[in-house]
């Protein structure tokens, strides 16, 4: 367990529940997050002690400037509600964080919030139990008064926002409080637990007795005798129904063992020894593959994680068929193909079967066939097979064929453009991914043909016959509409990055996809597709010193169009094939000696190493670099490319995600000048970080 962490927001979510109950900084409060991924004020939480004598607490409280001019007095400031709160400063708060546990001890408190998003078996070989998709957290409250002479009143407290939406509850196997039936704290009702709720709720906690009015902080409590130590167990549980809508309807997984709220509270309190064992399990599995020296990276994969999981769904449908959902946080994108490519350092770690589950989705519902066209030629020509960027937004799942995010542009707007070159790059990635780390040939037989069809799709877009071909794909799209352009992922940084059509970091991945292609259609002993692969990559080997700069090392951002700059993504293609053992120096030494030239020059300082503060610039015209984009780009440096990098890195990683995005969890945008979030809010990317799980 490492110690010292600072104190800032992270996801504690239950996996595929699209849910979160969003803390840890002391200075923006709790963020109740279910199916709403944002960073909001939800209110105050704390888990304190009283007595009539002392008021003591572990507080994560909104920071309310008091106003004299304007005075809400069924609404008060926050601040000033829990003066009277005792509330640790932070300095005397330490904190531990794992992939699974979350710990905060002030003197004689302590508290840990068990996530536990396990390591589920493939679909096919067993069914996902109840204790393993429940929808809710537990919470370990533990009072050390063994030295102390008076007794206490243990207490967790929350402080909504909108106090009188709050409701209690006493069943038959719960007691707590909640919102509309959708979320609730809870503990057992066998327990020698009381409630209390109120304005002046606080004078009743004093004295340990029970009373209920509904306007008001709301308290779980319990007695500690002095001499003695206890600890409070207590749940967050969340439950809806409807998981989508649109083109596949389905409903959360969990519904199939729970009925409501109250069911998934009673499963989290009366497993609560097993959900603790997971999560010593989860993180000792973890922990025993963490291929690196370093805490400040386990604690960036300890924070990634969960924000990836705060954006999950395991869904059924009708048909009793599984799906796996990772929005886009707050961007809202089901499934991004982008994310998708990036998230199998992570997927094919933990849990494989999600990365077919997706692929069969999007080859069943979200590919399509194209046309394309060559900017200064005339008449369309074959396109072939691509994927759509996304499966739809927020709720809906999209038609078949189409994507919520890309639409027809007639101007050279960035945003919304089609992507179809980079996801066709990004399918190859997930499925040849998945089959190469599984080895899984049933089931690329059992999508008849495609690895010919991605075949034909490179080769179209790299040009309209084979003498035209040079293995740098220029074929635009015609969905594209008159814009004239296919973006990339990286369609938010600059110009350099922007435009798929001759674009230093596609040529890279289709090299790489191309190696893993090859690979796979060796594994169904398809001779043809091996042999097209390998003819295509020949041109790539001869064609790389097209990029070759004539005023400086580093290699040109775009082959056609002269944008200027150097670009550090050039590697980042070559991390998950890398990663899986599927390329290496020895296979590609034209690739690597190329690459190791380019970004020797890239870091150096005032290129893409920022003079302000050291971090990576992904682009060095561009002051917009991402944090998940960052990690694998420094993960080929050290591992593919065997290259010594500035320190600054790794600081500047950890304070982009412990300071720049304290309040935010994690960020995928940052100012690499300033250090300012400036986009890319509750994202899962950043679990990108799961590269450094891979060495041992």
């Amino acid at each position: 367990m490492i110690k010292g962490t600072k104190m800032f927001n992270v996801h504690h979510s239950p996996l595929g529940a699209w849910a979160s109950l969003t803390f840890g900084s002391p200075l923006s409060g709790v963020s109740i997050d279910l199916e709403e991924p944002e960073v909001k004020k939800s209110g105050t939480m704390l888990f304190g002690i009283a007595s009539d004598k002392e008021v003591r607490s572990i507080g994560f409280t909104e920071r309310v400037k008091h106003n004299n001019l304007s005075s809400d007095r069924e609404n008060p400031p926050v601040q000033d509600v829990f003066n009277n709160y005792g509330i640790y400063p932070e300095q005397m708060v330490r904190r531990s964080l794992t992939p699974s546990c979350d710990t905060f001890e002030a003197e004689n408190l302590s508290l840990t919030v068990y996530t536990p998003p396990t390591f589920l078996d493939d679909i096919r070989e067993r069914e996902i139990s109840p204790v393993e998709c429940v929808p809710g957290i537990l919470m370990d409250f533990t009072i050390d008064n063994r030295n102390g002479n008076n007794d206490l009143v243990a207490f967790f407290c929350l402080s909504y926002y909108q106090p009188k939406k709050i409701y209690s509850f006493v069943n038959d196997k719960t007691l707590g409080f909640g919102f509309k039936e959708k979320w609730t704290f809870a503990v057992k009702n066998n327990s020698d637990a009381f409630l209390i709720q109120g304005g002046e709720a606080l004078d009743f906690v004093k004295r340990g007795i029970p009373f209920l009015h509904q306007n008001g902080p709301a308290y779980i409590c319990t007695k500690v005798p002095a001499g003695e130590m206890k600890t409070l167990s207590l749940c967050w549980s969340v439950f809806t129904e409807s998981g989508s809508i649109g083109n596949i309807i389905s409903k959360y997984y969990y519904t199939k063992y729970f009925s409501n709220v109250y069911d998934v509270a009673n499963c989290v309190l009366s497993e609560s020894d097993v959900l603790r064992k997971m999560c010593r399990e989860y993180d000792d599995k973890i922990m025993a593959c963490v291929a690196c020296d370093s805490n400040n990276r386990v604690e960036i994969f300890s924070q990634a994680v969960r924000g990836y999981y705060a954006s999950s769904q395991l869904l059924i449908d009708e048909k009793s068929c599984l799906h796996w959902n990772v929005s886009e946080g707050a961007y809202l994108w089901r499934n991004t193909i982008d994310l998708c490519a990036d998230h199998l350092a992570w997927e094919l770690f933990a849990n494989p079967w999600i990365v077919r589950n997706l692929m069969d989705d999007f080859i069943n519902h979200y590919s399509y066939h194209d046309r394309v066209y060559f900017p200064g030629k005339d008449g369309d020509y074959a396109g072939g097979l691509s994927f759509t960027h996304d499966m739809g937004c927020y709720f809906t799942y999209s038609e078949r064929g189409k994507s919520a995010y890309e639409r027809e542009n007639n101007n050279s707007d960035p945003f919304y453009c089609y992507m179809t070159t980079e996801e066709l790059l990004n399918g190859i990635y997930c499925i040849c991914g998945y089959t190469l780390k599984t080895n899984d040939v049933a089931w690329l037989n059992s999508h008849s043909g495609i690895l010919g069809e991605l075949m034909d799709s490179l080769e179209n877009r790299d040009g309209m016959c084979d003498s035209e071909r040079n293995g740098i794909l220029k074929g635009v799209s015609c969905r594209s509409g008159s814009c004239g352009i296919e973006s990339t992922t990286y369609d938010a940084l600059d110009h350099s990055l922007l435009e798929a059509a001759g674009n230093i970091y596609v040529f890279i991945k289709t090299w790489c996809s191309l190696v893993m292609l090859k690979k796979c259609a060796k594994l169904l002993l398809d001779d043809n597709t091996a042999k097209r692969a390998e003819a295509m990559l020949e041109k790539c080997r001869m064609s790389v010193d097209l990029f070759k700069n004539n005023t400086d090392r580093y290699l040109k951002s775009n082959v056609y169009k002269d944008f200027g700059g150097a670009v550090s993504a050039a590697a980042e293609p070559l991390a998950i094939p890398y990663l899986l053992g599927a390329i290496n120096e020895s296979d590609e030494p034209i690739l690597f000696e190329t690459l190791k030239n380019h970004e020797d020059a890239c870091l150096e300082k005032g290129v893409c190493i920022d003079e302000n503060t050291g971090g990576l610039r992904l682009s060095s015209t561009s002051t917009n670099s991402w944090t998940s984009k960052v990690i694998l780009t420094l993960f080929v440096l050290e591992n593919a490319l065997k290259m010594h990098v500035p320190e600054s890195i790794e600081r500047e990683l950890l304070h982009w995600t412990q300071v720049s995005a304290a309040e935010l969890t994690v960020s995928d945008q940052i100012r690499n000048d300033t250090r300012v979030a400036i986009g890319g809010h509750y994202y899962p990317r950043i679990v990108t970080a799961a590269v450094w799980l891979w060495g041992k």
